[in-house]
């Protein structure tokens, strides 16, 4: 049996660790095709995971197993999980990383808890991506179901740090960064499919930038000034026309930002 099996990671592409766990998956599962989701989400950033993870899911087949390890609490207590997206599984640490692709399904996820599989086998204390995540996606895709790896795991008992949900009030909305693209392209935690003001204005500490403009493409951004757009991963992102709205705002993945749109705006 073969199964496509995805990889997404913090780990980069300077050191030994992606091709160590694609190592092992040639040797358990050498059938299965691997494909790089992306290996550059910032160290220790699940929100970026959870965004990268969200928007790549439905760009794959249907029985796609995604190995995702952004694990700042690798070694710990924390608990592995397989999820279930009708037939995508996704095998990852629970710590809120599944939190925007299960806010995106249509169906109910359901989880099993892999910690106890995981911990007949042997491992080190730094490495799960390599010594248990892989092993066990391979022997998915080899065939074995998920309801013989483990128990399930009540959902109302997963890890949750609310990236999926946007504080809106009368008049602003609390929105999280969850990824900076190579532009400078901010990335938020608001769908795409919510309907925004025609102007705003961005006020986060020590940067209060007055009239961010709605626009529908990138031609439409006026120079020098900041606009808000629907992406194509889904979400609503700001972009700086030919420079990088991070940079003119200092901010990274998971900083937060407030988008108001009552009231006088001040440059600052």
């Amino acid at each position: 049996m073969s199964r496509t099996i995805g990889l997404l990671t913090d780990f980069g592409l300077d050191d030994p660790y992606v091709g160590q766990m694609k190592g092992v998956l040639a040797i358990h599962a050498p059938e299965s095709y691997v494909i790089d989701v992306s290996h550059g989400v910032s160290p220790f950033c699940i929100a970026q995971g959870a965004f990268f993870l969200a928007a790549a899911m439905n760009h794959f087949p249907e029985n796609t197993i995604f190995i995702t390890v952004v694990d700042p609490g690798v070694g710990s207590g924390r608990k592995i999980i397989g999820a279930e997206f009708n037939e995508r599984i996704v095998i990852a640490p629970d710590n809120g990383i599944l939190e925007l692709a299960e806010s995106q399904f249509t169906g109910t996820m359901i989880v099993t808890d892999l910690s106890e599989t995981a911990g007949k086998m042997s491992s080190s204390s730094t490495f799960h991506g390599r010594d248990l995540f892989a092993p066990l996606a391979a022997e998915i895709a080899s065939g074995t179901s998920l309801e013989n790896l483990g128990p399930k795991f009540p959902l109302r008992n997963l890890v949750r740090k609310g990236i999926q949900k946007p504080v809106w009030k009368n008049d602003e909305v609390k929105v999280i960064v969850l990824h900076k693209d190579r532009f400078g392209n901010l990335i938020l935690n608001i769908p795409d499919k919510q309907i925004m003001p025609e102007r705003m204005c961005i006020s986060r500490e020590k940067c209060n930038v007055c009239c961010v403009k709605r626009v529908s493409c990138y031609t439409e951004l006026e120079d020098m000034s900041i606009g808000l757009l629907a992406g194509s991963q889904g979400f609503y992102e700001l972009a700086l026309k030919r420079g990088s709205a991070s940079e003119m705002l200092g901010v990274e993945p998971e900083d937060t930002l407030i988008l108001k749109w009552s009231g006088q705006c001040e440059k600052g």
